[in-house]
């Protein structure tokens, strides 16, 4: 990491002691008077109709406040009971049919949580099986049995979503990038090479699970919810209510990590509902078990096509990506366009064809997970390349630095690339893994090492809209506003540290609020790693319209031409040269009789993509990572140990550089997990290993011996570069590479279990 002068004077998390004292408010530390709790019914079948649901007894139970299913929700007027961030096409209880194993059928609410169980434990169901369909694939077979009977209705959405459904199949949507003549660039090419690659739904296991608080009154409707995005859930129940939005309220307490399981809305709609019919407040708090049936990452296949000469040039690929979304849409029709466009990595490809599927399934609703639809999209090209660079003879380090773009170079979406920095990201992880063209692979004792290399870009959400509000008090405390969600990646003491150091302030006299619909200004999303850069330039341009404010006031009492001033620390304003002048704010706001001064600052970036060609801007800025890793196998068993990991991303410029490693090091632990266990097994639509007794995160013994990092900073440019979640690519499709080129063993199939490396050691001697 490249280290400023005065790093060591910046603070740790601004609340730091709350966490290590368990002091942080949660959402689920909410309690409202007259609170009650809900338990949910869920389906026992992947698809089915429902014929009956018998609830009387159940509402009979004592301490039973309301017992609701989806009949009640068509019954009830007033209510609109579907939401989604795209598609309208998700219904707060199923209503009609069920559309996958583990759907919530029916709600009680009680007293307390065993109560609401009793009751649900009288509650009858009968269904009438429908024939279901679990892979994406077969999804789009002629004769597939249809999640849904017609195009789900769509509503008010976000600016970059292309929507390309087709009435009577499975294609949730489509996303198409046509750049070039990709024929031509196949006929140019001296190889041709297609390959597939799979990646399988995996679970975010935040520590804090969903949970929700609901109030609905007549005049009123406040939320306390666990999300990512607090504005999306605001008009998502003005929507479904059919209130204006300045009668819903979100309040947002940091959540216990969120990694895109939170982003939009999820159980917040039922809460909602669940208030609305019991009369009072609602608790539901999900269960780790009821998580793996909430959301996932998108399961996903990539076949892929890729055109090279003699000497590696890239001169076409054609990418076919299917991503399951399962029964719902959630953000999948947006997610494939990044996925999409990823398949083309940080490389310069002159012809590109793209198509990119969310598929409708009867398997539990994909959404975000950090990272975005990059890290199936690397798993892909950059094991392919490695393919490719062994059919070649190549060195695959020098194959990637051969086509990785530089500034000039024209991306996947045929915009300009401005300040990269990929082979230097690269070239870095290469040594620092001490890797060798020549290095040959040597078996000790059973065991044998191989190194591999990845590199990747994201996109950043585009276009994208940042709103902050800072106020300085009577005694120079500076308040900030804002709406970005704190779930431990330290966002708060990020916009701290821009506010103070933008007034010359210690921190310590920063004040940074939670989000609240009701008083803290709009905020896009949290998330996409963009909330240090988007509210950070809202921060600070809020920030400055105070500190113009300061140096007209201080202009008017000293007497002096406000350019002629300057900030000195302590929080004053002086002459330059003359500190011993300055005036200290305090007593600047105090003389203007003002109260305080307030600022407020709105940044937009503007972009978007064609919706035919998928060409245009694509990201305000890209991100960029590279990762290196070095495995040992055993060759008696197939386990893969990683004993090396470096993981390097460009930072732009660092704010925090604490949280800038501790996101690295984060982004280590996904891959690692990706890489080699992580994986929701699906059985007909049954979740054979839905809680942390069967799924196989990674723990502390699987992190490798060694970690090195690379957050790359280039102080001359002053622009910040998110750095949430690049690092974690890169580094699953490292191990991948270096588990090939220790074995010759290609694993195709994430995650890399010892099962399947044993099967392609034996594959390997059956051949010779």
């Amino acid at each position: 990491m490249t280290r400023r002068p005065d790093e060591t004077a910046l603070p740790g998390m601004i609340d730091a002691r709350q966490r290590v004292t368990g002091r942080i408010p949660y959402a689920m530390d909410v309690s409202v008077p007259g609170m009650q709790h809900a338990r949910l019914l869920r389906s026992t079948s992947a698809h089915a109709r429902i014929v009956r649901i018998e609830t009387d007894r159940a509402r009979a139970v004592p301490g039973v406040s309301a017992v609701v299913s989806g009949a009640d929700l068509v019954a009830a007027k007033g209510l609109f009971p579907y939401f989604g961030p795209v598609f309208r096409d998700q219904p707060v209880l199923a209503i009609g049919k069920v559309r996958y194993l583990g759907e919530p059928v029916v709600a009680a609410v009680a007293l307390d949580l065993d109560t609401a169980q009793r009751a649900l434990d009288l509650v009858e169901v009968e269904y009438e099986e429908l024939p279901a369909v679990f892979d994406a694939a077969a999804a789009l077979e002629a004769g597939a049995p249809q999640v849904h009977d017609a195009p789900p209705p769509t509503g008010p959405t976000y600016a970059d979503i292309i929507v390309h459904t087709q009435a009577g199949t499975n294609i949730c949507n489509h996303f198409k990038l046509r750049k070039g003549d990709v024929e031509a660039g196949f006929a140019q090419a001296d190889f041709v090479f297609e390959d597939e690659f799979t990646s399988p739904p995996i679970q975010h296991v935040t520590m804090e699970t969903h949970n929700a608080v609901a109030d609905v009154r007549p005049d009123s409707i406040t939320v306390w919810a666990s999300t990512q995005h607090p504005f999306s859930l605001q008009s998502t129940l003005a929507e479904m209510f059919g209130r204006p939005a300045a009668g819903v309220r979100v309040i947002i307490p940091t959540l216990g990590g969120g990694y895109g399981a939170k982003g939009y809305p999820k159980i917040e709609p039922l809460v909602a509902v669940l208030s609305w019919f019991a009369r009072r407040p609602v608790r539901l708090h999900l269960t780790r078990e009821e998580e793996f049936l909430t959301i996932t990452k998108h399961g996903t296949s990539i076949r892929m096509k890729t055109g090279v000469l003699r000497d590696g040039t890239i001169t076409a690929r054609q990418s076919t990506c299917f991503f399951n979304t399962g029964a719902y849409a959630d953000v999948g029709p947006r997610l494939i366009k990044n996925g999409g466009f990823g398949t083309g990595g940080p490389h310069r490809i002159p012809n590109v064809w793209v198509d990119s599927y969310a598929v409708y399934t009867n398997i539990v609703p994909a959404g975000a997970f950090r990272g975005y639809g990059i890290n199936q999209a690397a798993w892909a090209y950059d094991s392919q390349l490695d393919m490719i660079a062994r059919r070649l003879g190549m060195d695959p380090l020098a194959l990637r630095m051969q086509n990785l773009l530089v500034d000039g170079d024209r991306l996947m979406t045929d915009e300009p690339m401005v300040d990269a920095h990929f082979r230097e990201l690269l070239g870095t992880a290469a040594r620092e893994i001490g890797w060798s063209a020549d290095e040959v692979p040597v078996v000790r004792d059973g065991r044998v090492r191989g190194k591999g290399l990845s590199c990747i870009v994201k996109a950043t959400v585009t276009p994208s809209t940042s709103t902050a509000q800072a106020k300085l008090g009577e005694d120079g405390s500076l308040y900030i506003l804002m709406s970005s969600v704190e779930m431990g990646q330290g966002v708060k003491t990020a916009m701290a540290i821009l506010g103070a150091e933008r007034l010359g302030l210690p921190i310590s006299r920063v004040r940074v609020s939670e989000p609240d619909t009701d008083l803290t200004p709009y905020d896009q999303s949290t998330g996409s790693s963009r909330s240090t850069f988007s509210m950070g330039t809202a921060v600070r341009g809020a920030v400055d319209q105070i500190r113009g404010q300061l140096f007209a006031l201080a202009s008017d009492e000293l007497e002096i031409a406000e350019g002629d001033l300057e900030i000195v620390p302590g929080g004053r304003v002086a002459p330059r040269g003359a500190p011993e002048r300055g005036m200290e704010f305090g007593e600047l706001v105090r003389r203007s009789r003002s109260g305080n001064l307030l600022g407020q600052f709105i940044f937009r970036t503007e972009g978007g993509l064609d919706p035919e060609t998928g060409l245009g801007i694509g990201s305000v800025h890209w991100h960029q990572a590279a990762g290196a890793a070095e495995v040992e196998v055993d060759l008696a068993t197939g386990k893969v140990e990683v004993t090396r990991v470096h993981a390097g991303v460009y930072a732009g410029r660092i704010v925090d550089p604490v949280q800038a490693e501790l996101q690295t090091e984060g982004n280590i632990a996904f891959g690692v997990g990706q890489a080699l266990s992580e994986e929701m097994i699906f059985d007909h639509g049954q979740l054979q290993n839905g809680s942390l007794a069967d799924y196989l995160i990674a723990s502390i013994g699987d992190m490798p011996g060694e970690i090195s990092l690379d957050v790359l900073e280039h102080l001359e440019a002053d622009e910040i570069h998110g750095i949430g979640e690049s690092a974690m690519p890169p580094v699953t499709a490292a191990i991948g590479n270096a588990v090939y080129r220790a074995t010759g063993v290609r694993i195709m199939d994430l995650p890399i279990t010892p099962e399947k490396v044993l099967r392609g050691l034996r594959e390997q001697r059956s051949v010779r």
